[in-house]
């Protein structure tokens, strides 16, 4: 069949030779933000952003502000974007997104630094002389009704505690 010479030959949809490949986890965990992950596909696949602009049917300044974050990168344009740079960086962030969704970051790592923070519980060392048997006998105080043991200087005595130079009562 003969065409007359105002027909021209149809683009390859979204401009794509190739299915487009996941990166690496290691790159997706270092993403930012999706226009973030926008920018690294484009400048990875070498692409320009009019080639980008026209596999999704945008313009180049719309590209352009969704890749700066300037503009959000609607869910319709994610599939798009991923086929027209051949990486799917950007629907695996945005996956990775959705799954730590609800999972607040911030919270988290105030709730560890609290934990850090907190003093552990000690149980209170008994007051008072240590016997031979290891018993502590209670000290009166004048100013409470309990006292430190009392440190001897040199050895312990017989039955004492050299460790700790308790004397035994």
């Amino acid at each position: 069949m003969e065409t007359l010479g105002n027909q021209k030959s149809l683009p390859l949809a979204f401009g794509v030779h190739h299915a487009a490949k996941d990166a690496p986890s290691q790159i997706v965990r270092q993403i930012e933000t999706a226009a973030h992950a926008l920018a690294v596909m484009i400048r990875a696949g070498h692409h320009k952003l009019e080639y980008v602009a026209a596999c999704i049917g945008k313009s180049k300044s719309y590209v352009s502000r969704m890749q700066n974050g300037v503009r959000p990168i609607p869910e319709k344009l994610v599939g798009p974007l991923c086929a027209a740079t051949g990486s799917n960086l950007l629907r695996q962030f945005l996956n990775l997104q959705a799954a730590l969704d609800g999972i607040c970051e911030v919270e988290r790592l105030a709730d560890l630094m609290r934990s850090a923070n907190e003093e552990p519980t000690r149980v209170p060392a008994p007051a008072g002389r240590v016997r031979a048997t290891g018993a502590v006998q209670r000290a009166a105080h004048a100013r409470g009704t309990e006292r430190a043991p009392v440190p001897m200087r040199g050895r312990a005595g017989q039955g004492g505690s050299p460790a700790f130079c308790y004397a035994a009562a």
